[in-house]
């Protein structure tokens, strides 16, 4: 008769009591007799399980032992039970994990809570633990708050917690790639005000460098003309005042008698020979002496040679 379903051997380190249990419903699903158990026990436990028990009953024969004989005997060497305070210590120092799943700290809570003998006071007690142990402080103050909390309602906040912020990353993550699909495509950019104040201030620099280009240039040409003008007339004599340095062509004392001061200087000649007022009156006198034939060439040799003229 074929069975149904298959049983690993016994790994080393792992619940015996859970294997047993695995082992029972293998039994059942074949309908295996009582009488029989040991035999498939013995047979798919592994090397290691028969060794064990060899050294738990020596010199005994192992037929001659019943199922439930051995399965209890290797329940105390393989699963110790701890003593209650050690569990509820285990329980107490279970906190969440900074990458731990809100449900998975649920569920392991659950758990050592069950190998505690809390009684009535279990529901309190995980509820308890799970607003004491949660990694997020935001959410354990929004726990705070709630004046009945219970654990169905802690639960609840926990994993809706943990859903948003789920969906929160994901919205991020999405628009976060169809800002660089968007930048691959166009480009890196720098911002428009970024570039409108960089070209006005290379506008403003290039003017200033402008200028002090045009001022330089310009300021060396005003040398060059004076350092040739100079040059040129460096060792002539003017004609007119004596100095060194210019013709009389560039004389301004020239030029300034030419504009304003020659009339006055010909006032100042005609004083040279006698007072006016005597030069006008001598001319009446004279006129009126001889007036039927003057004498042209006494009034000529009185009046000198600008009369004359």
């Amino acid at each position: 008769m074929a069975l149904m379903g298959s049983i690993d051997p016994y790994v080393m380190g792992t619940s015996f009591s859970n294997y047993v249990e695995r082992l029972e419903y293998f039994f059942s699903c074949n309908n295996i007799a009582d009488d029989k158990k040991k035999d498939i026990f013995m047979s798919f436990s592994g090397m290691h399980i028969f060794e064990k028990l060899k050294l738990l009953y020596p010199g005994t024969d192992l037929k001659t032992l019943s199922y439930e004989a051995i399965t209890k005997k290797l329940k105390e060497r393989f699963d110790k039970v701890e003593s209650d305070t050690i569990l509820r210590l285990r329980f107490r120092n279970r906190k969440q994990g900074p990458a731990e799943s809100g449900e998975n700290f649920i569920l392991a809570v659950k758990l050592l809570a069950e190998q505690c003998d809390f009684g009535a006071f279990r529901e309190s007690a995980i509820r308890d633990q799970l607003l004491f142990g949660v990694f997020d402080k935001k959410l354990q103050k929004k726990m705070l708050e709630v004046d009945d909390l219970n654990l169905r309602v802690a639960e609840r906040m926990i994993k809706n917690t943990e859903m948003v912020e789920s969906s929160a990353d994901a919205l991020n993550a999405d628009y976060t790639a169809n800002v660089l699909s968007v930048q691959s495509r166009l480009g890196d950019r720098e911002p428009r005000y970024h570039t409108r104040y960089s070209n006005d201030r290379n506008r403003v620099r290039s003017r200033s460098r402008d200028r002090q280009v045009y001022r330089r240039d310009h300021d060396r040409e005003r040398s060059e003309r004076r350092q040739s003008s100079r040059g040129r007339y460096a060792n002539f004599i003017c004609n007119f005042c004596k100095l060194k340095g210019h013709i009389q062509k560039n004389c301004y004392r020239l030029k300034n008698q030419q504009n304003g001061r020659s009339s006055v200087k010909f006032v100042e000649d005609t004083q040279g020979s006698g007072n006016v007022p005597d030069y006008f009156k001598r001319l009446r006198i004279d006129y009126n002496s001889d007036s039927d034939s003057p004498d042209l060439d006494r009034i000529s040799l009185d009046l000198g040679p600008q009369g004359a003229d």
